[in-house]
Formats: structure tokens, C-alpha cells, sequence
């Protein structure tokens, strides 16, 4: 059966698969990835989960698809060797492209690395039928490792170090290999044993073939597709992805059959922290996300679950979308009230230890440099819910109330022009439009489009499920419906800070690589390039060291969406990317140990 949707995936994201139209370059059949060595010990910091609470986050299905589960624990890696590989689900092998191990459970029953997941329900809305397959979730691209010493400390909900175009790469060449001369010699033969045991029948391994074969051919269209138009080229590398784009991408013209609709991404980010993030009024980097539902159904659809919107039945948005996997997976970021799910990370033992008195003066710059966008340390913003909840007359100053009369962490929202940091994120996303084709809708931004569908999605699981009005608040984070959902303002969040040590690379792009350079008066203290793709953590600058190893990304600030620029403390006018007075060495190491503790 001739498959319309390519199985490959981007991690966190929409991407394209890897598939080279031409063996004319070698380097097109190799991919280099860095072999890390991780350290014995593991440190899992108290975030408020419990284990079985992590690998709940870390494999419960969202409705996503890399492959076929049985192809996906077939294939062999993309070596050279004829004599055959070791497979692609190796952990030791995904390990290179920085997905950190996990351990074999019910709910992992193959011990595959955090933020893959089993999807034994997975039904394809396009072929009409159902199978088992292996997809991603968001703890692929929302788990962080940090190195240091003899210690690998993972922190849940941080940016992870993964190299997603690397993956889809490899993933694209290890179905190429097992279906192409000559590099198919013997490595089909296998791959076909292992999908459908030594007794299969003619007609079985035909229909094997056939589908192999079509899955290959749609994967290579969107290649050519996004090839000519230059659409991926400005790459994003380790820790980071274009995510809106992508996302964009998948929803505009993947999943309408639209090729004009494919916009060039340009504003690759670093994948963001994600605790309390549930609490706040708006989420994405350019503040442009409000209801979870918008928020999780999109980040589905990127990571590639399937929704059906070309054809007479366009409008009827038929999906793979697992929406009570992403209610589980919110529930346990969020927790039973504001800023009690997933905490964040405190300053682990196994670093060196907090200067107090050091703490204690810069406690006193972050009230003065940081607070009025950053928003106060977490116990204040707190004790005023407490406040608004005993005195009714209290006028709230961090807090926003939805029509329902929950409560949400009102975001500072800065100008692009004050804050001066790269604006390709904000004005990408702004200045974007698409064609609604069988949805019937015309040309539409790309905020009224990402709303059309997930609303659309989400709509039609509530009417199937048969789930009363009343009830659909529970699902969107207890948001009233008349809440807005989606904006496109030129404008970045600024969140607040509790945890800021263990999200680097740093700013929304991930241009600077640790927060001793952030802080720095001195332009030249950000450098204009560096490495990314090391987990080795530095304490002291806090952040990572930048040095290249084998496979690493070179980050270039000059190239497109990657400048440095901007959230600089130096003396002088305010606006134009100047934010606050110089600091001088002293104060951006007290600085520095404040932001340690939170």
C-alpha cells in the first residue's frame, strides 16, 4: 500500500529524512557523531518525581511515529561493513546522538533511551489500519545530562544534547542500505527475517517489500522538495532546533500535500526548560502559545503524529494523536496546583559547594538587574497566590486570572528592539502565512492556522470521547475556552530564573555558552564561534566549555538565526540589546552564585 507520509521523524520537532538521491559523495553515506564516555555514577536530582514517575515522562506514547516498530528493531546501522552491523536500536549506538539510556520496563519493554516510546495503539489515519510502532516524546528533546568527574547528573525537564539532524541522517541511511544496491546485499535478507520470522510466506515478505519500497519513495519526494527549496539548509546541530518552522512545516504542507507551503528555517533555538512551564500565560520563546492543548498537540505534530488534511474529509482532522498519553505527560509536569509538578533542579552536592556569603550579595543584584523581567525568586511569586486566594481585593502583580478564575505566572513579555537578542524566531513566525487548501480556509498566518488545527484535533476527541463542555477545562490545563490560545507578537518571554544553571547553551538561540559570558561587559567574552555536542559541565563558568570533539557542531554566530547579540549589561543608554549597567567581576561572580542556588 503506497504510503503518502514518510515515517521518519525529528526529534521534538518535524524534519525530513536523510535519503541522498545520488551515492556521487561519500560524505552524503556517513554520519559523525561524537562516542561519549559517559561517567560510572548517575545522579538523578529530586525534582518532586518519583522513578516511576520519570519513566512515565521518559516512554509514555504520544501518538508519534519514527517507524514501525518492527522495522525500527530490524534495521541495521548505516556502516559500510558486508558483513553486516549492529542494529540501529543499539542505546550504545543512539547514545552518539545524545539520547541518554534508559532501562527495560512494561513500559519500555525494549530498554530504548529516554524519549522513545512503544506505541502498541498507534492507528494511521490515512491507511485506515493499526499497528505497533516506536516514536518519540517530548522527554527526548526535554531530559538533560551534565557531565562532570566521574558523575552524569540528569536533570528532567532540562534541554537535552541531541543532534537531531545527525539522527534522522543515520535513520534515513539504514533504510536506504537495507533496500538499495549494493549496499542491500545480505543486510535485506536479514532485515526481513527479523520483521517477519524464518517462515514467512511469499505474499507476506512481497507486501514487506512493497512497503519498504513506498516508504522510501515518499521519503525521497520530501527530500527533493525541501532540498530545492533550500528549506533545512541552515542546520541547527546539537541542543537546538528550528521549532516553529518545523513544526509549521509538518502542519502546512507535510500533512496537506502542500509543497509551497514549506517555509525556510532560519531561527533554530535551544530547546527550552520545561518545568512550570505549564503555569505560565504564555510559553514558546516568542510567547506565543497559551493553551496546553495548542501547545502539546503541536509539539505531537512535530515529532510526527499523523493528521489527515488533504481531501473531501480534510476538515474532519483524523489523527494519530495519543491525547490521553498527552494529558498524562502534562499531569505530570504540572502537578495539582501552580508550581507544584516537576520542580526544578537544585545545585547538586556533587559540585562544588555554594559560596553563601557570595549568594547572598548577588541575591541582592538579581532584585536590582534581574527581577523587574525575570520576575521574582519562586517563594515570592507564591506567597502572593496565597494572597490572592485569602484577600479578594488584592490586586495581583505576577499573577493572571483566566475567565474561569484559575490562576497562571503572568511572563514578562520584552520588546524585540530593548532586548536585542537575534529576532528571527519572533519575526519568522509573525511574518508567515500558508494556504489552508482542503481545509477551506484560504491564506492564513501561522498563528491561525496552528490554531485551526489543533483545535480541530482536540475537538474531535472531545466529540468522539463523548466529553461534556464542561469538562474540556480539565484537559487545557483548567484554561476557560475563551482564553486566547495562539498570538504572534514581536516580542520574547522572560522567564523566571530557578534552574538557569542547568539549561546552557544560553539566550533563546543557544548562542553563548555559559552564563560567566552572558554576563560579561566585554563583547569579546561571547565568542563568535564555538563547539557544541560536549556534556563535560564547568561549574564555575557554569555552562559548557565549548571545545570541539569529534562530531561536535561548530556553531557559527554570523550564520543565520545564531547571532549573539543583545541582553547585555554594559553602562550606557538602555534599549538597542543593553539591559542593565556593567557588572563588574566581582558582581558577575555573586550573580553567578545566586542564580547557582535557585
Amino acid at each position: 500500500m503506497k504510503k503518502r507520509y514518510i515515517a521518519l521523524v525529528a526529534a521534538g520537532v518535524v524534519g525530513t529524512a536523510a535519503i541522498p538521491s545520488a551515492f556521487s559523495k561519500l560524505d552524503e553515506l556517513r554520519v559523525v557523531v561524537p562516542e561519549y564516555q559517559r561517567p560510572p555514577e548517575v545522579i538523578q536530582v529530586d525534582q518532586r518525581w518519583t522513578d516511576e514517575q520519570r519513566q512515565q515522562f521518559h516512554h509514555t506514547p504520544q501518538g508519534t511515529r519514527l517507524l514501525p516498530a518492527d522495522w525500527f528493531k530490524a534495521l541495521e546501522q548505516p556502516c559500510f561493513s558486508p558483513l553486516g552491523c549492529d542494529l540501529f536500536a543499539d542505546p550504545a549506538y543512539l547514545s552518539r546522538f545524545g539520547f541518554i539510556p534508559s532501562h527495560a520496563d512494561a513500559l519500555n519493554p525494549d530498554g530504548l533511551p529516554i524519549g522513545f516510546a512503544l506505541d502498541k495503539d498507534f492507528v494511521d489515519p490515512i491507511e485506515k489500519r493499526g499497528y505497533a510502532v516506536v516514536g518519540l516524546t517530548c522527554a527526548a528533546c526535554h531530559t538533560g545530562e551534565l557531565h562532570y568527574g566521574k558523575y552524569a547528573v540528569q536533570v528532567e525537564g532540562a534541554p537535552a544534547m541531541i543532534e537531531v539532524a545527525a539522527f534522522q541522517k543515520a535513520l534515513g541511511l539504514a533504510l536506504a542500505f537495507t533496500d538499495t544496491f549494493p549496499m542491500s546485499i545480505g543486510r535485506y535478507g536479514r532485515f526481513e527475517e527479523r520483521v517477519l520470522g524464518p517462515n514467512a510466506t511469499d505474499e507476506q515478505k512481497a507486501e514487506l517489500k512493497k512497503q519498504l519500497d513506498a516508504t522510501l519513495a515518499a521519503a525521497k519526494r520530501q527530500v527533493d522538495v525541501t532540498n530545492a527549496g533550500h528549506i533545512y539548509d541552515n542546520g541547527a546541530g546539537f541542543a537546538r532546533t528550528d521549532a516553529l518552522a518545523r513544526i509549521g512545516n509538518q502542519v502546512f504542507a507535510a500533512d496537506t500535500n502542500i509543497d509551497a507551503n514549506y517555509a525556510i528555517a532560519n531561527a533554530p533555538v535551544r530547546f527550552p526548560q520545561i518545568w512550570d512551564a505549564s503555569w505560565f500565560n504564555w510559553v514558546q520563546y516568542n510567547s506565543s502559545i497559551a493553551d496546553p492543548l495548542a501547545r502539546n498537540i503541536g509539539e505531537a505534530l512535530g515529532v510526527r503524529a499523523v493528521v489527515k488534511l488533504f481531501g473531501p474529509d480534510a476538515g474532519s482532522f483524523e489523527n494519530s494523536v495519543n491525547m490521553r498519553g498527552l494529558r498524562t505527560i502534562e499531569e505530570l509536569l504540572a502537578g495539582p496546583r501552580p508550581l507544584q509538578g516537576l520542580a526544578s533542579p537544585k545545585w547538586p552536592t556533587v559540585f562544588p559547594t555554594l559560596d553563601q556569603g557570595k549568594v547572598s550579595a548577588g541575591a541582592e543584584l538579581y532584585e536590582q538587574r534581574c527581577q523587574q523581567c525575570h520576575l521574582p525568586p519562586r517563594q515570592e511569586l507564591l506567597t502572593e497566590l496565597e494572597t490572592l486566594a485569602s484577600d479578594k481585593n488584592y490586586e495581583a502583580k505576577y499573577w493572571w486570572k483566566s475567565a474561569n478564575g484559575s490562576w497562571y505566572l503572568k511572563v514578562s513579555d520584552v520588546e524585540l528592539d530593548y532586548v536585542g537578542t537575534d529576532p528571527r524566531q519572533a519575526t519568522d513566525f509573525k511574518r508567515r502565512t500558508a494556504s489552508t487548501g482542503d481545509l477551506g480556509k484560504g491564506v492564513v498566518s501561522a498563528a491561525v492556522g496552528l490554531d485551526l488545527v489543533t483545535s480541530g484535533i482536540a475537538d474531535r476527541f472531545f466529540r468522539l470521547q463523548n466529553i461534556r463542555p464542561e469538562d474540556r477545562a480539565s484537559w487545557a490545563g483548567g484554561r476557560d475556552p475563551k482564553d486566547p490560545r495562539v498570538r504572534d507578537e514581536l516580542i520574547y518571554k522572560a522567564r523566571p530564573l530557578n534552574g538557569i544553571w542547568a539549561v546552557a547553551p544560553y539566550l533563546h538561540n543557544g548562542s553563548v555558552p555559559n552564563l560567566e559570558a552572558l554576563l560579561s561587559a566585554d563583547d569579546s567574552a561571547r565568542p563568535a564561534r564555538f563547539w557544541l555536542g560536549s556534556k563535560q559541565f564547568d561549574p564555575v563558568k557554569v555552562g559548557y566549555d565549548g571545545v570541539e570533539i569529534k562530531g561536535a557542531t561548530l556553531f557559527d554566530t554570523t550564520q543565520p538565526g545564531n547571532s549573539n547579540a543583545g541582553h547585555r549589561f554594559k553602562d550606557g543608554p538602555r534599549g538597542n540589546g543593553v539591559i542593565g549597567p556593567a557588572l563588574s567581576a566581582e558582581e558577575r561572580a555573586d550573580l553567578i552564585e545566586y542564580l547557582k542556588s535557585l
